[in-house]
C-alpha cells in the first residue's frame, strides 16, 4: 500500500471514529485518543497491530499467566463510549474473559457490561441477564421485555413537575450508552450513560474466591434535571423460569421465608418490596403488621445450584425486591433495590393526618452500595446452606465467633417487671410488680426447681415503672431504691445469676434528663416532631433525637456499673428501629443512626462487660451477645409458601436467642414446639405480685405474670429444651428440612437431631416415632 492511500485511509477511519467518542471527553483528551486510534486503524489495514496491542479473545479462552498471578490486566481506554446495542440477549461471542479466582471465572461482554461467571468445580453458570435457552418462551412484552434484558433499570422522577409521577425506564429502553469501559485487577468498571433522561451510573463488578461483587459508586452519579428514585443493577442475575425447575426465591421476611418457583395459575402480579432495617418514618409509614427486614439477604435455588445474596454496604438505603414467575416476565428474580428517595407524606393539618404525597428532595449518599453473591456448592444449595454460608461471611467479614457456653443447661431468661403505672382520677396510680427483695426470691426460688443456668432481665425499675420513660436513673425509691437494686444484684451474683438492668432511651414522656420535645424531639422531613404509639393503650409518646439520646445514655453508663449491672437490654428502638432525624439541631442521616447504634452497644458493652437488645438488626450483630424475643413468623403473604428459621439457623453457635415470652404464647404448644425446632432458649415475663397487680397498667397488661403460677411448667418445659439443646449451645445448625406435612428435622454439627412433629396424630418413619405435637431428640457424635 503506498504512503498516500494509507494517509487516505487513517483521514476516513479518524472521522469515523470521532462519532464514536463521548461528547463528554476533554478536547485534550480526544485529540490524543484519536492519533492513537488512527495509528491502530492504520496499522490494522496493513496487516499489522502495534506491539503493546492483544489480540481479542476467543470466547471460552482462558486467562494468561499475568492474571492468574493477580497482576493489572489490560484496560479498554476509559473515555471510549459504546452505544448500547438494539435489545436482545448479549451475544455469546462478544463475551472476553475479565477476572478469574480459584474457583470461579468472570466474563463480560463490553458493549452492555453484561457478565457471567463460571463455576470451575461443576461448570454451573451464573449470568446477569436472561437465561438464553428459557428466553424464547417469554410472554411479557413492550417495555418490561426490554427492562428484563437491560443491565440497570432506573426509577425517577421530574421534581421541577409538582405533577409528575414516578417513571421506570430501563438503560436499553432509553437506548443508553456505556461509557469508559475497562477491565481491572479482579473485574471490571464502566459507567451506564442513559441518553434520554440524562443519568450517568458508574458501577464496578468484582470477582473473589466463591463471589462476584457488584457496587453504584454514589460519587460518580449524574442526575441533570431529573431525581433519581431507585436503582436495580443486575436484577435478573441468576434468574430462571418455573418450568423443569425446582427452586425457590428466598426473601428475608421475618425468620425467613420461600416463594417456591410454581406456574402463576392466577395472573397474581404481586411481588416482594420491603426495607432492609424496616421503613423510615421520618419520611412515610404505613402501619402495616409486617416483620421488617432484619438481615441484609437474600437468595436463589434452581435445581442442584444456588445462590445467597449479601448487602455488604449501603443496605440502610436499600429494599430487597422479589418477583415471583408470571408478576414481571416468566423468570424468578430477586434483586436489591438501591434507594436514593424515598416518598414522602408533607402534612398540612396540625395532627398531619391530612396532607399528599412528594418525594424527599435530597439525595440518599452512601459510601458505596454493593451486593455480593456467593455461589454453592451443587447439591448444597438449599435455605439452610444458604444461611450457613452467612454465617460463614459473619465470621470472617464481621469477626463473630463461636460462643462459649457458661454450663451444659440452657440459659433461661426470666423478665421481671419491677412496677408500671395506670391511669388514675387525678394523677397516675403506681403499680408495683416486683420489688428488689422479691426479685430475689424469685431468683432462689427458680434456681430451687432446676433452673440454673438463670439471665434475669429487669424492667420498669425506673421512677414511675415501665411506661414513664426518660431520666430512668436513680432506681425507684419504692422498689428499694439505688441501695436494695445493689444488693440484689450482688446476692444474684453470688448464685452466679447475672443481672440485666433493661433501658429505652429512644422515647420520652416526662421531661427528664432536660429534655424538651421541642429541642429534643425526632422530627421527619417537614420539620414535626414524631411520635411513638402504644399498641396497647394508644398513647403518644415524644421520640427523642438519636444523638441526644445516645449522650444520655452513655452519659448513664458509669452509674449503670455502680449498680454491678453485668449490662444493659436495649429495647424498643436501639439496635432495631432505623429512623432519620431532621431536627436541625442534631441531624442525622439513616447512615448515621446505624452508627448511633453500633457506637452505642460497643461501649456498652465496653464499659458494663455484656449488651443485649430485642429483635436486632444485622448491623448490631457484632456488638450484642443475646438477641432477646427474636421474630420467629413472617408477615403471610399470599405468595410465600414456607416460613423458614433462616435467621436462626445463621445466627445459633454465634449468639444466644429467645423466641417470645412463653407465657404470653398465643398458641402455647404450637409455639413451644416451633421454639425447640428453631433452637431458641425459653424466656417469660414474670412479677413478684400477683398478675391483678398489673391490671389497667399503661405497658404492661399482660394475660398472667405471677412467677409462683408458672414455675412447675417453666421446670419442666426447661428440661425438655435442656435435652434438645444442651449439648448443641455452641453448634451450628447445618440441615433443616420438611419430612411431612407438619413434621420438621433439625440437625447440628456431629449429628445431633431433633425432629417436632406438630400434628395431632403420630409420626413414624421406620423405627423412628414421634409422638402428637411432640419432638424426640437423636444424639450424634461429638462437634467436629
Amino acid at each position: 500500500m503506498t504512503i498516500k492511500k494509507l494517509k487516505e485511509r487513517l483521514v476516513k477511519r479518524l472521522a469515523l471514529q470521532r462519532s464514536l467518542l463521548s461528547l463528554n471527553t476533554p478536547a485534550k483528551g480526544r485529540t490524543v485518543l484519536l492519533l492513537g486510534l488512527g495509528l491502530a486503524l492504520g496499522l490494522s489495514g496493513c496487516g499489522l497491530r502495534p506491539p503493546d496491542a492483544r489480540p481479542a479473545a476467543a470466547p471460552g479462552g482462558g486467562l494468561g499467566n499475568a492474571r492468574a498471578e493477580g497482576t493489572a490486566a489490560p484496560t479498554v481506554a476509559a473515555v471510549r463510549s459504546t452505544p448500547a446495542p438494539k435489545p436482545g440477549l448479549p451475544e455469546e461471542g462478544r463475551f472476553q474473559p475479565a477476572a478469574e479466582s480459584a474457583g470461579l471465572k468472570l466474563w463480560v461482554d463490553p458493549l452492555t457490561a453484561h457478565f457471567k461467571v463460571e463455576q470451575k468445580a461443576g461448570g454451573q453458570v451464573w449470568r446477569s441477564y436472561p437465561n438464553p435457552a428459557a428466553w424464547p418462551a417469554e410472554t411479557i412484552g413492550g417495555t418490561w421485555k426490554n427492562n428484563l434484558l437491560s443491565p440497570i433499570m432506573a426509577e425517577y422522577i421530574d421534581a421541577a413537575n409538582s405533577k409528575s409521577q414516578a417513571k421506570l425506564i430501563s438503560w436499553l429502553e432509553d437506548k443508553g450508552a456505556l461509557e469508559g469501559f475497562q477491565l481491572t485487577k479482579d473485574g471490571f468498571q464502566a459507567a451506564f450513560r442513559f441518553t434520554g433522561t440524562g443519568f450517568r451510573i458508574p458501577v464496578e463488578v468484582k470477582l473473589g474466591a466463591d463471589y462476584v461483587e457488584t457496587t453504584i459508586r454514589d460519587e460518580g452519579i449524574e442526575e441533570g434535571k431529573l431525581s433519581l428514585l431507585n436503582l436495580k443493577l443486575y436484577p435478573l442475575f441468576g434468574a430462571e423460569p418455573s418450568a423443569g425447575q425446582d427452586g425457590y426465591l428466598l426473601i428475608p421476611d421475618g425468620s425467613g421465608a420461600l416463594i417456591r418457583f410454581k406456574p402463576n395459575l392466577t395472573g397474581d402480579k404481586s411481588v416482594y418490596r420491603e426495607n432492609v432495617y424496616g421503613p423510615d418514618d421520618a419520611f412515610f409509614t404505613e402501619n402495616l403488621a409486617r416483620d421488617p427486614v432484619r438481615l441484609p439477604v437474600f437468595g436463589l435455588k434452581s435445581g442442584q445450584q444456588g445462590f445467597v445474596g449479601v448487602l455488604t454496604s449501603g443496605e440502610e438505603y436499600a429494599k430487597v425486591f422479589a418477583a415471583p414467575s408470571g408478576a414481571l416476565g416468566s423468570s424468578n428474580w430477586i434483586t436489591p433495590e438501591w434507594q436514593y428517595r424515598i416518598k414522602f407524606f408533607q402534612g398540612t393539618s396540625r395532627r398531619g393526618n391530612t396532607g399528599f404525597f412528594t418525594y424527599s428532595k435530597e439525595r440518599f449518599t452512601a459510601t458505596a452500595r454493593t451486593a455480593r453473591y456467593y455461589f454453592l456448592e451443587a447439591g448444597h444449595s438449599d435455605y439452610a446452606d444458604m444461611a450457613a454460608r452467612y454465617r460463614r461471611h459473619l465470621t470472617e467479614e464481621q469477626g463473630l465467633k463461636k460462643l462459649v457456653p457458661k454450663s451444659s443447661h440452657v440459659p433461661f431468661y426470666a423478665d421481671l417487671i419491677g412496677a408500671d403505672s395506670k391511669k388514675g382520677l387525678l394523677s397516675d396510680q403506681y403499680l408495683k410488680g416486683t420489688t428488689t427483695d422479691e426479685a430475689l426470691q424469685l431468683v432462689r426460688d427458680l434456681r430451687s426447681k432446676g433452673l440454673d443456668n438463670l439471665i434475669i432481665h429487669y424492667t420498669g425499675w425506673q421512677e414511675g415503672g415501665y411506661s414513664s420513660s426518660g431520666g430512668l436513673l436513680p432506681v425507684d425509691s419504692r422498689l428499694g431504691g439505688n441501695e436494695g437494686m445493689k444488693r440484689f444484684i450482688t446476692e444474684a451474683r453470688s448464685l452466679d445469676v447475672p443481672v440485666f438492668l433493661t433501658a429505652d432511651y429512644t422515647i420520652n414522656n416526662n421531661g427528664k434528663d432536660g429534655f424538651w420535645p421541642v429541642f429534643h424531639g425526632r422530627r421527619n422531613l417537614a420539620g414535626t416532631v414524631i411520635e411513638w404509639e402504644n399498641r396497647e393503650n394508644y398513647e403518644r409518646t415524644t421520640q427523642v433525637s438519636p444523638k441526644f439520646y445516645a449522650k444520655l445514655a452513655e452519659e448513664d453508663l458509669p452509674e449503670y456499673r455502680e449498680l454491678g449491672a453485668s449490662g444493659l437490654l436495649f429495647v424498643n428502638g436501639i439496635g432495631q428501629v432505623l429512623g432519620s432525624d431532621f431536627n436541625s439541631g442534631y441531624p442525622a442521616t439513616r447512615g448515621d443512626v446505624l452508627q448511633i447504634h453500633k457506637d452505642l452497644l460497643s461501649r456498652t458493652r465496653g464499659e458494663l462487660g455484656a449488651v443485649a437488645a430485642e429483635n436486632t438488626n444485622a448491623y448490631a450483630l457484632g456488638q450484642v451477645q443475646h438477641i432477646h424475643r427474636l421474630t420467629d413468623r413472617h408477615s403471610f403473604d399470599l405468595f410465600v409458601d414456607e416460613p423458614v428459621p433462616f435467621i436462626q439457623i445463621a445466627l445459633h453457635g454465634l449468639v444466644t436467642y429467645t423466641a417470645d415470652w412463653a407465657n404470653q404464647r398465643t398458641d402455647y404448644r404450637a409455639d413451644y414446639l416451633r421454639s425447640v425446632e428453631y433452637g431458641a432458649y425459653p424466656a417469660y415475663v414474670f412479677t413478684g405480685s400477683p398478675s391483678e397487680a398489673l391490671k389497667g397498667a399503661y405497658s404492661q397488661n399482660r394475660f398472667s405474670t405471677d412467677y409462683r403460677v408458672w414455675i412447675g411448667q417453666a421446670a419442666e418445659e426447661y428440661s425438655r429444651i435442656n435435652e434438645a439443646l444442651g449439648g448443641v449451645q455452641d453448634r451450628f445448625i447445618t440441615a433443616h428440612r420438611t419430612l411431612a406435612p407438619g413434621v420438621k428435622k433439625t440437625v447440628y454439627e456431629g449429628g445431633h437431631t431433633v425432629i417436632v412433629n406438630y400434628n395431632e396424630t403420630p409420626y413414624t418413619d421406620g423405627s423412628l416415632q414421634v409422638p402428637p405435637r411432640d419432638f424426640i431428640v437423636t444424639k450424634g457424635g461429638e462437634a467436629g
